[in-house]
């Protein structure tokens, strides 16, 4: 709720420690936390108990010293130095893009008010103002500052935000004002303004903190909160929330009413259609019983949220797999972003997987996403994961368990909605007892495995693929042949490929640059290590 990682949730399936240097836990990055400061354990079926780690400053339940191992009851608050946490909270905390605001979403149900005025003619032509600014702006988040001043002249707030709509009606904090501050408001009260299309306005507690040299106390507030409705598209998009401690004018919910009218398209740009060839999903070649039980496995994962782990032989069509999870799930219409963790080079494999600021690097004149930024709303590859090396794989397990990315350079991390799906080609449990690799790391990213046998033990594959490497390699060559002779499908059916499907494509690609006129490959158009695995007649 405050803190150094305020925004985080995590499940309690196992024991919790919480400090400054737990890496494996709860890593709170502050002085008046220790080490290992507390641990919350699981106690029977659903239960669990705090207990302290001799820890310097204490941890605070409730705003009383803990002095012995204590049950934990729902909306328990855990005081550590600036931290707060909250036990089964009745509500949910948003970190905003900007690293340092944090939304707290209740799930008390509504008593809105609002009002039928239209806007006034300078409410209009401040409103149109506003489009045209926003419109201009290079970014969503430029265009949130512009609508964010606009608000702030008209209505005096104490704090403000926008929000945005993200994948299966979840919510997610573009930017706020003033930088730090901490907004509570009701989710109920958001769905209410976009399923009427209408500004609505509500009383609202606000939770203050109040930190001391041992812990912080949370104190409550109260304010009136407006939330005016964004649509792109003709399609609810996002709201503008507002906060401040005297209530609101019908007169200026109007005005709020026309700003946001007028800002929705630049705050929420539409989503781009999908291109011809992004939209036109193949699922990959299955014939045989071991790739139709992997795209069965693949249909599976798509479903859920659950991180997948890919392994095979290189060439085994490891991240056409991974393409195919992303194109058959709820994430389909983001992107998806194949990052080979292999080819990084160290000095900036950190920054290439997790973006910088302006100054971060050498050369770097300005800020720069990473692959996970990138990703947003969508799929992340990393191939070859298992390279990584051992101060990335800590960072990734921390961005796995937190949902949140810390830019280098940046002042504080930020949320982000991205699938991870990994893949390898090396055993990774054995470089998990090697030493190599984070065993902790290697069961978050292994929620499901799914195994691709190399291409010599599913030849039933081998035709179907070389015909549909041909097909795409043929327009694209600007050659008109029409298959394979006989003689050439039994070659290619006879080789071993020790390349797997990368070297069955190479293959084909080579016939067709150099084979002579004609309308089919043959078994001469083949390389010659192709051909030596040519079957006697």
């Amino acid at each position: 709720m405050f803190g150094p990682c305020r925004g985080v949730a995590r499940d309690l399936d196992t024991p919790l420690i919480v400090g400054r240097a737990a890496e494996g836990g709860l890593q709170l990055l502050d002085e008046k936390v220790s080490r290992e400061h507390c641990i919350i354990e699981p106690a029977g079926p659903t239960g669990h108990v705090l207990r302290d780690l001799g820890s310097r400053n204490g941890t605070w339940l409730n705003g009383q010293l803990l002095r012995e191992t204590t049950r934990l009851r729902p909306g328990d608050h855990l005081s550590l130095g600036d931290s707060v946490l909250v036990y089964e909270p009745p509500f949910d905390t948003l970190r905003a893009r900007d690293g340092e605001s944090t939304l707290v979403l209740t799930r008390s149900p509504p008593a809105p008010s609002w009002n039928n005025l239209s806007p006034t003619p300078d409410g209009l032509a401040r409103a149109g103002e506003l489009a045209v600014r926003a419109a201009l702006a290079p970014s969503p988040e430029a265009a949130a500052h512009l609508v964010l001043e606009a608000l702030h002249s008209a209505l005096q707030p104490s704090a403000l935000t926008v929000l945005r709509l993200g994948l299966q009606g979840s919510l997610r904090a573009l930017v706020a004002r003033p930088l730090g501050v901490h907004l509570t408001l009701s989710r109920e009260l958001v769905t209410s303004a976009l399923r009427l299309g209408r500004v609505l306005t509500m009383p609202e507690v606000q939770a203050l903190p109040e930190p001391d040299k041992q812990m912080t106390r949370v104190r409550k507030g109260q304010a009136h909160v407006l939330c005016a409705p964004l649509y792109a598209g003709g399609a609810p998009a996002g709201a503008l929330c507002v906060l401040r401690e005297s209530p609101f004018h019908d007169e200026e919910m109007a005005l709020a009413g026309a700003l946001a009218g007028a800002a929705g398209p630049s705050l929420c740009p539409a989503v781009e259609p999908p291109s011809p060839d992004r939209g036109r999903y193949t699922p990959p070649v299955a014939e045989s019983p071991a790739m139709r039980e992997a795209l069965r496995l693949a249909s599976a994962a798509a479903l859920v949220q659950t991180a997948v782990l890919i392994t095979g032989e290189r060439g085994t069509g490891k991240e056409e797999l991974a393409r195919a999870i992303h194109c058959l799930g709820v994430r389909a219409p983001g992107p998806f972003v194949a990052l080979h963790c292999g080819a990084l080079r160290p000095e900036h494999a950190e920054a290439e997987l997790f973006g910088h600021e302006r100054g971060a690097l050498p050369g770097a004149e300005g800020p720069r996403p990473g692959a996970f930024e990138q990703a947003e709303g969508g799929t992340l590859l990393l191939d070859e994961v298992g390279r990584l090396p051992a101060p990335l794989q800590v960072k990734l397990l921390r961005t796995l368990q937190d949902r949140m990315v810390h830019r280098v350079g940046g002042r504080g991390g930020f949320p982000v909605d991205v699938r991870v799906v990994a893949a390898t080609h090396r055993p990774l449990i054995e470089a998990v007892r090697a030493g190599t690799f984070r065993e902790d790391l290697y069961w978050r990213l292994n929620g499901m495995r799914i195994h691709l046998p190399p291409l010599r033990d599913r030849p039933e594959d081998v035709l179907p693929l070389a015909e549909r490497f041909l097909s795409r390699l043929r327009p694209r060559m600007g050659f008109h042949i029409q298959g394979f002779t006989d003689e050439a499908r039994a070659t290619l059916r006879a080789h071993p490929w020790p390349g797997n499907a990368r070297q069955l494509a190479n293959a084909i690609e080579r016939a067709l640059l150099l084979m002579p006129p004609g309308e089919h490959i043959g078994p001469g158009d083949l390389p010659a290590e192709v051909r030596a695995s040519q079957p006697s007649p």
